[in-house]
């Protein structure tokens, strides 16, 4: 199987050749999770009913026909499961995957843009996406406009195929853990960031921290750590802004239940900037 990770090219800012060589190393250490991401997130033998919204809607263009399974609302981030039985004379295999552009009450929040194709048979693929947004809407119901619109990132679905959904993100509020920092740490380069916040949720935690200045050195790492020593690696940062002022780390399958823990920053060289940082009930 593989997988692919990649930014969506409207919304995305240009980059320079460093930050484009980054991305490919993003991509290549995606390869290695999204199939278990995935896999974890829609098998049935996980309960994540109460954030799930079932569509079971399909539309066909000359290209095949796209059904649209499942979404799940999550912390900035929307995930889809949808099926393609493409057309007899489609060449079309695993390695080909759709990029779905998604409106939330008519605005388009998306920073990036990923997903996997798996065959399922000789006429059958599933179809999982992960849109990561700079931010959600509060109100408890999103109006969902999905285009299925990109192909492989590399030219546009003349027809794509849409879906209007209405998804509930009440739950995922109730269950929706903050834990407030507010901390600035210095990297080795003499930039200084700002953590402001962890947010996790049964589906996945992220930290979210800032900079007054775009970064330069954007291979920023961090652990969370518990208070039984059992700790977790966030490794793939990614940009919330054009600016590169705004970023967020997601590690999924991931929630934190307890009632404190310590996140360490650290550096691309392993070292740890700085002491931890006590996050939640002293």
């Amino acid at each position: 199987m593989m997988s692919n990770d990649m930014l969506l090219s409207e919304s995305q800012p240009k980059v320079n050749r460093g930050r484009k060589i980054w991305f490919i190393v993003v991509l290549l250490l995606i390869v290695a999770t999204c199939v278990l991401v995935f896999y974890f997130l829609f098998n049935k033998d996980l309960n994540f009913d109460a954030y799930k919204t079932v569509v079971g809607k399909t539309t066909e263009t000359s290209l095949g026909r796209l059904t649209l399974n499942e979404i799940i609302i999550d912390d900035n981030q929307i995930l889809l499961n949808a099926t393609f039985k493409p057309v007899k004379d489609l060449n079309f295999d695993y390695q080909i995957f759709f990029f779905p552009q998604v409106f939330v009450n008519g605005k388009e929040f998306t920073v990036r843009n990923g997903g996997q194709s798996i065959q399922q048979s000789d006429k059958t693929y599933t179809i999982y996406s992960s849109v990561k947004l700079s931010e959600l809407p509060e109100e408890q119901t999103l109006n969902l406009d999905i285009r299925y619109n990109d192909w492989n990132g590399e030219k546009k679905i003349d027809e794509p195929w849409e879906f209007q959904v209405e998804a509930s993100q009440e739950q995922l509020q109730e269950d929706r853990k903050i834990f407030p920092v507010e901390k600035k740490v210095k990297l080795l380069d003499g930039q200084e960031i700002t953590i402001e916040k962890v947010v996790s949720t049964p589906i996945s935690t992220t930290i979210y921290f800032s900079s007054e200045n775009s970064l330069l050195n954007e291979a920023l790492h961090f652990k969370i750590q518990s208070a039984t020593g059992e700790s977790w690696p966030f490794n793939l940062a990614y940009p919330l802004n054009e600016e590169y002022t705004k970023w967020g780390v997601r590690l999924d399958a991931l929630y934190l239940t307890g009632k404190s823990y310590e996140l360490i920053p650290i550096a691309a060289n392993g070292s740890e900037l700085g002491s931890a940082i006590k996050i939640g009930d002293s």
